[in-house]
């Protein structure tokens, strides 16, 4: 609340949250954001919104739609310092966009909360795998259409990334199931594991 919802929208503009991720793949979505408060007017009249779309924006809900990629894009960010690289299918040349900058105490900061979530009593501590430490985000997507869908996006090693890996499971309730295939793809790519519990114990 004390951000605002104009900052708040601005400062998912400059992550790129509107942003195609410029994939060279044909026809990619795009991720949905607000492009100012006045969407909100426009969609639900200048009287008839509430400062409750701030709170819902700030926890990745309401008019925000993201696609994988792009999640991906964000996170590769975390992983490097704030550049984010363009993903890739076929090996083009190399493209980086800074898009944030962060002090080396907000970077330990935010670090240190990715890497909470996946030790003992964070929402994807059953996926922790050992001897490797990950950090990431697990996530619940509000499906009108049926059950919720479940996110993870995270990075290992934590202090030195290899790889990042973005999951969305369609009808997944929970974004810790997510997090154990997220996690069985980092141990395949860095030959490490096993993951220390099942997806029914997760």
């Amino acid at each position: 609340m004390k951000i605002g919802l104009s900052r708040l929208i601005a400062g998912g503009i400059s992550l790129t949250m509107r942003d195609r991720s410029g994939i060279d793949l044909p026809e990619e979505n795009q991720s949905y954001w607000p492009y100012a408060t006045e969407y909100y007017d426009k969609k639900y009249g200048p009287r008839n919104w509430s400062n409750a779309e701030t709170l819902n924006l700030a926890i990745g809900q309401g008019a925000n739609s993201q696609t994988v990629v792009n999640m991906a894009k964000l996170y590769s960010a975390f992983a490097v310092g704030g550049e984010a690289p363009r993903p890739e299918i076929a090996h083009l040349v190399p493209q980086r966009k800074q898009i944030f900058q962060l002090s080396k105490t907000q970077d330990s900061v935010v670090l240190e909360g990715l890497k909470a979530v996946l030790e003992a009593g964070g929402t994807a501590g059953a996926s922790a795998i050992q001897g490797l430490t990950l950090a990431g985000k697990t996530g619940t997507a509000q499906n009108t259409g049926g059950e919720d869908h479940g996110w993870f996006v995270g990075f290992a090693p934590a202090q030195q990334p290899k790889i990042v890996v973005a999951v969305l499971l369609e009808f997944g309730l929970h974004g810790s199931r997510a997090a154990h295939i997220a996690s069985a793809i980092i141990g395949h790519y860095l030959k490490v594991g096993p993951i220390k519990a099942t997806m029914d114990e997760g």
